[in-house]
């Protein structure tokens, strides 16, 4: 996608390329907030013509984008706020990749129920699936209690949570990865010791039948175990390229999980023993 400056203050960035599938409410808010981290501005017809909606649609979503504070509404278009919302952002391309993430992240966002404790380890597929959960419209706080809790080991995780006003946000402390934006460290694990989760979401770098989920850093690693062990239901994510490959750090075996949500095809031992362990196996 190539964007090119406006001639006029008013007026967002142009944006070229072929017109889009029409896309649903969470992946049209993910991709608008994708360009605003890196122009800063953005027109009404501009977005509608690179979504494939109508200027209607993308109107009534930057005034529930305002009301977010995710953006601030000016004539004809929106301006980031001086928040950062997207840490660190990286372009998101529309490849198969990305489409798996997302269908993974539509499919575990639905596992969430309001009022509940919910964790995230670092990881775009997490990243996608926080992003979802915590833009629910069933998620409302009421009498004082939040609608959701966010238990964040990644600090964009947390920038995705912390601007929604029913939804409860609690960092673990720690030292911020470069890469992957997690807290790892005696204080991120001495944190979570005293913290309880009803559902934690597991991202993972490699899906293994006998390394069971690994990473690529043992400290993250460690902290992720410790979120697991304070959960009720331990749900990994996994894209198709994860499976069979081996990283670093073993973050759990595949049986420790109550859940895989995963995309593409499942080996026949894999689903034996996800079956004999009681996982249940989510594909989409």
């Amino acid at each position: 996608m190539n964007l090119r400056n406006s001639r006029s203050d008013e007026k967002g960035p142009e944006i070229s390329g072929p017109r889009r599938a029409p896309m649903d409410r969470s992946a049209r808010w993910d991709h608008v907030l994708t360009l605003l981290a890196s122009t800063k501005r953005l027109s009404v017809a501009d977005v509608a013509r690179e979504l494939g909606v109508s200027e209607s649609t993308v109107r009534r979503d930057f005034m529930e984008m305002e009301r977010a504070q995710l953006a601030r509404r000016t004539h004809g278009g929106i301006v980031a706020v001086d928040v950062a919302y997207s840490l660190a952002t990286v372009p998101r391309s529309a490849d198969e990749d990305s489409a798996q993430r997302e269908r993974i992240a539509e499919r575990a966002a639905v596992m969430v129920e309001p009022g509940q404790i919910i964790g995230f380890n670092g990881g775009r597929t997490t990243t996608a699936t926080a992003r979802r959960a915590v833009a629910r419209p069933d998620i409302d706080s009421r009498d004082g209690t939040p609608g959701l809790t966010v238990v964040c080991a990644a600090l964009n995780i947390a920038t995705e949570a912390v601007l929604r006003p029913s939804v409860r946000t609690v960092v673990l402390g720690g030292v911020a990865e470069p890469y992957s934006f997690e807290l790892t460290g005696p204080l991120a694990t001495a944190t979570m010791r005293d913290l309880w989760l009803d559902t934690m979401f597991v991202g993972t770098v490699g899906l293994d039948l006998h390394a069971g989920l690994t990473c690529n850093s043992d400290a993250e690693a460690g902290v992720t175990r410790i979120m697991i062990g304070h959960s009720r239901r331990v749900v990994g994510l996994a894209t198709a390229d994860k499976i069979g490959h081996r990283a670093l750090a073993g973050i759990c075996p595949v049986s420790v999980l109550t859940d895989l949500v995963i995309t593409g095809p499942v080996p026949d031992a894999l689903r034996a023993h996800l079956e004999e362990s009681s996982v249940r196996l989510h594909e989409v």
